[in-house]
């Protein structure tokens, strides 16, 4: 079974989620667009247990948990300023705590209702996987304490390295409170409203300012270790990990065998012609002695002929991590050496005639874990920056109050009808 915390705070920063971070929590921005065209990378496989297969909604309905967190006990449990702990030398308030058991209990239930509707019955004191001891109530408490760790590492690191909010950020954070009062409470409404609204659906203003300036200052401890845009990353550091990393770098020209719309196999007198089309330019290609002359042709082959439908967004050809191509594509490009161009390689989309390319250090890429860097210096910058923040997490503590400590959930939660 998947965890049903999908993104805690770390991982939201990391990604850049941007300073409105109480709205992106309750009003998530869609997954950003495959960076690697599909003509050359694979579709990746939906994860087994992310979303059940619609053949197993049971025919009757399946007993669903009655039982809800009642949110107002929790708050009114201590004062919201009231320290309950500390992590990394910062208190811990009760307005903190509270905050992200409500968003805590809030995927978890919504964890539990899901898997209801697909006929997989789940209450808070289940256990969360079969060879898990740990139950649904308990690993609520389990994830509100990693968000406090993590938050207060954060603004640590933030600290220690003396990173503060420019007049810029806070006009920034000025304007994005402003569009969330409209978003949330309307025209006309004021920062008064906004306050009462966040209240009444047990949110926190406290939280939402403290968090949105957070995100903020997370992108400029980025820019304090590696400079704007990783400049201060070097080339030898930025090619070390293109190297250590195993990555290749290509340019193709794609001689499609299936229809670019519906991928259906074309007719057979078709392939037969692109194959041979391919094999010609190959063979011009390879007959070139002289390197840049051999580069200078492939780019005009491949303006004439690629249906690669990322050659626009790639003119400079692809720089990828081991896995994230089409194997064939990849084994080819691995077997050349650079500047070397392949017979015609065929993959399920059709025959490619490849030229290795240099590492770059200026071409976008694809990283292993599925992600895109503008360049190696960024991928670099980023890989170092996850590193430290993880590094540092191991260690970060967070001491709790008696009361808070092994905090038990389910006194607190409550039959609804």
């Amino acid at each position: 079974m998947k965890k049903f915390v999908i993104v805690l705070l770390i991982a939201c920063l990391l990604l850049g989620c941007g300073i409105g971070y109480f709205v992106a929590r309750h009003n998530p921005a869609p997954a950003p667009a495959e960076s690697v065209p599909s003509d050359t990378a694979d579709a990746p496989e939906a994860p087994a247990e992310t979303v059940p297969d619609a053949s197993g909604i049971a025919e009757e309905a399946p007993v669903m948990e009655t039982r809800r967190l009642d949110l107002s006990a929790l708050r009114d449990r201590y004062a919201p300023d009231q320290v309950v702990g500390s992590s990394e030398g910062i208190d811990v308030t009760w307005e903190e705590y509270f905050y992200w058991l409500n968003d805590m209990g809030s995927q978890a239930q919504s964890h539990i209702d899901t898997m209801a509707l697909y006929g997989q019955a789940r209450r808070w004191d289940d256990k969360i996987e079969a060879d898990s001891d740990t139950t649904f109530a308990q690993y609520t408490v389990q994830m509100v304490e990693d968000c406090i760790r993590e938050m207060h590492t954060i603004e640590s690191l933030c600290a220690e390295n003396n990173v503060t909010l420019s007049a810029e950020d806070e006009e920034a954070l000025a304007q994005q409170l402003q569009a969330d009062i409209v978003s949330y409470c309307g025209e006309g409404a004021t920062e008064e409203d906004f306050t009462a609204f966040l209240t009444e659906t047990y949110g926190s203003r406290g939280m939402y300012d403290r968090l949105n300036r957070l995100t903020m200052l997370y992108g400029g401890l980025y820019k304090a270790l590696y400079g704007e845009n990783a400049a201060n990353v070097s080339d030898e550091e930025a090619l070390s990990y293109l190297t250590d990393g195993g990555y290749l770098c290509a340019g193709h020209i794609l001689f499609l065998t299936v229809d670019s719309s519906t991928f259906e196999p074309l007719d057979e007198e078709t392939v037969a012609a692109k194959l041979a089309t391919a094999q010609q330019v190959s063979d011009e290609l390879r007959s070139i002695e002289d390197v840049e002359a051999r580069a200078a042709r492939f780019a005009e082959l491949k303006a004439e002929y690629c249906e690669d439908s990322g050659k626009e967004l790639f003119p400079d050809g692809y720089l990828f991590a081991p896995g994230t191509m089409v194997t064939e594509f990849e084994d080819g490009v691995a077997n050349l050496g650079e500047y070397e161009v392949s017979e015609p390689i065929l993959s399920a989309y059709g025959y490619h005639v490849i030229m290795r390319l240099p590492l770059s250090l200026e071409l976008s890429l694809q990283t292993p874990d599925g992600n895109s860097a503008a360049n190696a210096r960024a991928a670099y910058a980023s890989a170092q920056f996850r590193s430290m923040v993880s590094a540092r997490l191991e260690q970060a503590q967070l001491q709790l109050s008696d009361e808070l400590t092994d905090f038990d959930l389910m006194p607190y939660l409550v039959e609804q009808g």
